[in-house]
């Protein structure tokens, strides 16, 4: 088989060896109101390739770069109950796939060369195409990329090929007591050795008035209702917290169509005295500034200073929180009657905006069940009804070729 470098990437991922081996690889799935019509699935697909010429590349390492290779394999979606493994022989090596089963949609990714942001840019094309030529009707000014035949470089720059530039050097977020730190030992696989997801919804009015009401943001609720739901269900326990708040890093390094990863880990400390004294309103708004302060263009170009310094640093927290944002493919959009996002975590929480509703996702390991229920309790107390749209389950592993 003879294949052709298309593109140098940059500096590789540090994902990329785990890519290779894990069975959960990041993963975008929608469930839609009729059953998947393989044929505009496929034309679409093909469509979405035209948009994004990599996806439809073999990703490979070379001197420790990225680099995507064209060959003359074709990569359709597949027809399978369980998402199928990116880099694989069925979907041709390839590090983007698409499967479909029922009503469902899903794309895989390697972790390597694209983050959520990436995929969710991408999925949403793909949706936007699928339901444009499913309906017969598209968007005058579509919300999703529809340009094609763009050059790589418009679409993939990773956050460690950039040049961070001139910018004001900022203190760091750190913690003021380390030791004594609270981490729930119990968010880990099941006895099984599965990872458990669940999700429930609330209306996103709802919830957005339950932030103003204590000065909160999205990202900020997340982590007064993760900080609340940690210590109420260990009541023994006073120490720190410590989350991680993902972001993109792509506005404040100008390069807002990158699939690639550009994303940075905002660290979060919570105190016990905060979030469980009488003035929730005061914690919010503390956790928020911490959060408003490390979304600004200097630090965040500080952190990737601090980062290319370090290389790779492990932070001790006690879960990761993802505001995804918003599920947007224009007026089809109410179309899709449901969304899921996994991974390989256990200690994850995600909210996605769709229809009017956010959608929490809760990847808490065999805890997942007992943190969503807390949860919901705290919600009920800021006047926000929660609604279970998934009870827990093992989240699917990826599968080496089509399952039935």
């Amino acid at each position: 088989m003879n294949r052709t470098e298309i593109f140098n990437g940059g500096p590789i991922s540090p994902f990329w060896w785990y890519d290779k081996g894990t069975e959960y690889h990041n993963k975008f799935s929608v469930t839609l109101d009729h059953g998947i019509d393989p044929q505009i699935l496929s034309t679409a697909w093909e469509k979405t390739k035209k948009v994004y010429p990599l996806i439809d590349c073999v990703p490979d390492m070379a001197d420790g770069e990225m680099v995507f290779y064209k060959d003359d394999r074709r990569n359709p979606p597949i027809k399978s109950s369980r998402p199928i493994k990116p880099g694989t022989a069925a979907c041709s090596e390839r590090a983007f796939v698409v499967t479909y089963y029922e009503n469902t949609v899903s794309m895989s990714s390697f972790h390597s060369v694209a983050d959520g942001g990436g995929i969710n840019m991408i999925f949403s094309t793909l949706l936007y195409f699928y339901l444009e030529a499913y309906t017969g009707e598209g968007d005058e000014q579509p919300p999703v990329e529809t340009r094609e035949d763009r050059a790589p470089k418009e679409y993939f720059r990773p956050l460690s090929g950039i040049e961070i530039g001139e910018f004001e050097q900022k203190p760091l977020i750190t913690y003021k007591k380390r030791k004594g730190m609270f981490i729930d030992l119990d968010m880990t696989p099941d006895e099984k050795g599965d990872i458990i997801i669940s999700r429930i919804k609330v209306p996103v009015d709802k919830f957005m008035s339950a932030c103003k009401g204590i000065g909160a943001n999205p990202s900020a609720m997340m982590t007064v209702l993760m900080s609340k739901a940690a210590y109420k269900l260990h009541p023994e326990r006073r120490g720190d917290l410590a989350f991680v708040l993902t972001m993109s890093a792509r506005k404040a390094f100008g390069i807002p169509d990158t699939i690639a990863n550009c994303s940075a880990n905002l660290l979060i400390p919570v105190e016990y005295g905060d979030i469980m004294g009488d003035d929730i309103s005061a914690a919010s708004k503390k956790i928020r500034s911490m959060i408003d302060y490390q979304r600004d263009e200097d630090f965040i170009k500080t952190l990737a200073s601090f980062y290319e310094t370090y290389d790779w640093i492990l932070a001790k927290r006690y879960a990761v929180l993802t505001y995804i944002g918003k599920l947007d493919v224009g007026k089809n959009t109410k179309h899709i009657k449901g969304f899921e996002m996994t991974d390989d975590a256990t200690c994850s929480m995600y909210m996605m905006e769709l229809n009017g509703e956010f959608v929490i996702s809760f990847q808490l390991g065999k805890v997942t069940e007992k943190y969503m229920n807390s949860i919901m309790e705290i919600l009920s107390e800021f006047g926000v009804e929660a609604e279970i749209e998934t009870a827990p389950y093992a989240v699917m592993k990826d599968a080496d070729n089509a399952v039935s």
